[in-house]
C-alpha cells in the first residue's frame, strides 16, 4: 500500500482558516531576522526574503476545535482506507505508509495538526487543512538542512556581510535546542502554493522540540526584485537556460 492509496492527493485552497491564531512566541532575535526576511534583502536583481517564527505547541481554544476536527478526520480515512488491504489478508505497517509516522497513533496525528497549524498562521490567505502525511519530508540530519540553506543564501553574507545565517542558527539553537529538535520540510506545490507563486526557488523547515512543546519554521525564496516590490519584472535577466543569473542551487 503506497501513501497516495491511503490518502488522497491534498490541495491548497485560497480560503483563509476562520480559527484562533496559534500562539505565537515572542523572542528579539528571532523576530529581528524575521524583520529582515520579511522586509527583503536585495541581491543583484533578486530578492531574498522568508519567514521565521516559533510558536507553542499548546493550543489555543479555537484550535482545540480545529484540531479535534482534523485528528478524527484523519483517524477515519486511516481506518477506511485499510480495511481492502485488511480483508485481503495482507500485512501492513502504517509506520511505513507516513513520512511522519505511524498514522493510526495520536502523535503521529497530532504532529500532522500542528505543522498544518503552522502554515495556516504563517500564511494567512492561504488553507492548509487538506494535507496529508505524505505532503511532509523527514530531514535526518541538521547538518545538511544547515549546509542546504548556507548554501542557498551565502550570497546574502557575501554581498551584505551581514552574517545572516551564523545568526540565523545561533538564534534558532538558543531558543530550540537545535540538536533536540525533528526536523520536517513541507513539500510545496509548484502550481498553486504560498511557496511556490512568485518563486524562483524556496525552502522551508519545521524544527519541532516535542520537550519544549515548540515547533520554530524557517521558510527562505527567491523571486526577482521588482516582483517582491509588487512590480513588473519584465526587465530581469533570466540568462539563456531559464533561469536566474544568481549563484544559488536550483530548487530541488
Amino acid at each position: 500500500v503506497l501513501p497516495g492509496d491511503i490518502f488522497p492527493p491534498s490541495s491548497s485552497p485560497l480560503a483563509p482558516l476562520n480559527v484562533d491564531r496559534m500562539k505565537y512566541l515572542e523572542c528579539a532575535q528571532i523576530t529581528e531576522l524575521d524583520v529582515v526576511l520579511q522586509s527583503g534583502i536585495d541581491v543583484g536583481d533578486t530578492s531574498v526574503q522568508g519567514k521565521l517564527e516559533i510558536y507553542s505547541c499548546k493550543l489555543a481554544p479555537g484550535e482545540k476545535k480545529l484540531a479535534s476536527s482534523l485528528d478524527k478526520q484523519l483517524a477515519n480515512e486511516f481506518s477506511i482506507a485499510m480495511e481492502p488491504a485488511e480483508a485481503a489478508g495482507y500485512s501492513i505497517s502504517p509506520a511505513s505508509a507516513s513520512p511522519l509516522g505511524s498514522v493510526n497513533e495520536g502523535s503521529t496525528r497530532k504532529l500532522l495538526i500542528n505543522l498544518i497549524l503552522t502554515l495556516n498562521n504563517t500564511f494567512a490567505d492561504y488553507d492548509f487543512r487538506d494535507l496529508k502525511p505524505e505532503d511532509f519530508v523527514r530531514e535526518h540530519s541538521l547538518e545538511m538542512v544547515m549546509n542546504s540553506v548556507n548554501s542557498k543564501i551565502s550570497r546574502v553574507d557575501e554581498e551584505a556581510n551581514s552574517q545572516f545565517c551564523q545568526r540565523l542558527w545561533s538564534a534558532l539553537n538558543s531558543e530550540m535546542a537545535l540538536h533536540e529538535c525533528d526536523i520536517y520540510s513541507y513539500v510545496q506545490d509548484m502550481d498553486d502554493d504560498a511557496l511556490s507563486i512568485g518563486k524562483i526557488w524556496s525552502v522551508n523547515y519545521f524544527f519541532y522540540n516535542k520537550k519544549l512543546k515548540k515547533l520554530a519554521f524557517f521558510a527562505c525564496w527567491i523571486s526577482s526584485a521588482s516582483r517582491a516590490r509588487g512590480g513588473d519584472d519584465g526587465d530581469v535577466d533570466y540568462g539563456s537556460d531559464g533561469g536566474m543569473e544568481f549563484d544559488m542551487e536550483e530548487q530541488d
